[in-house]
């Protein structure tokens, strides 16, 4: 597999991760309480598998890597939380909390290859990175406020964070999409 196949394949399975992710969130703050804890560990899980596919891909710039690679290790880590609180809902404070540290460690992740994009000029993915960033940063905020027992203002939260999410990873698999079809074409 070339390096385009693998960033291409890996933005869209991380764009999916996020849309299922979201979805979840909707149903939650909806009030349709069946699977979401299940539904969100799949995508955050899809999240984790598209962000280490994208860090395989060979870069001269480590902080993109790095971004990547946290980026990963945070969506896996709120793919375990949400799986563990789709088992054990009495335990539900420490799952929640291993989510928040996920979530944190996506917006980290996503922030540090949005600086590292924006500093080599590419403005386009720097944009879907702050978005996903962002979007990590109110989750992992929404989570708290349900630990503090605010839970319709922490779902409302965490439920935005979600869909900025999705919305910055959904432009980072289109703008790589383009690229390499431009590329392809021999369009640069």
């Amino acid at each position: 597999m070339t390096d385009n196949e693998r960033l291409l394949l890996g933005s869209w399975i991380d764009a999916i991760g996020t849309d299922i992710s979201a979805i979840a969130e909707i149903r939650n703050l909806a009030g349709i309480n069946t699977i979401n804890n299940k539904l969100v560990a799949i995508g955050e899980g899809l999240q984790a598998v598209g962000s280490f596919l994208i860090g395989t891909v060979t870069t001269d710039d480590p902080l993109n890597f790095a971004g990547n690679w946290i980026d990963g290790i945070g969506a896996a880590t709120s793919s375990y939380g949400a799986y563990l609180q789709f088992l054990d809902e009495e335990d539900g404070e420490d799952n929640v909390r291993i989510e928040i540290l996920g979530d944190s460690f996506q917006s980290i992740g996503s922030a540090i290859s949005a600086y590292a994009d924006h500093r080599i000029g590419e403005r386009d993915y720097a944009l879907g990175n702050v978005l996903q960033s962002l979007g990590a940063g109110l989750e992992a905020i929404g989570a708290l406020f349900e630990l503090n027992g605010q839970e319709r203002i922490g779902q409302w939260i965490g439920t935005k964070g979600a869909i900025v999410q999705s919305m910055g990873s959904n432009y980072n698999a289109i703008v790589t999409t383009k690229e390499i079809m431009e590329e392809e074409r021999g369009n640069p």
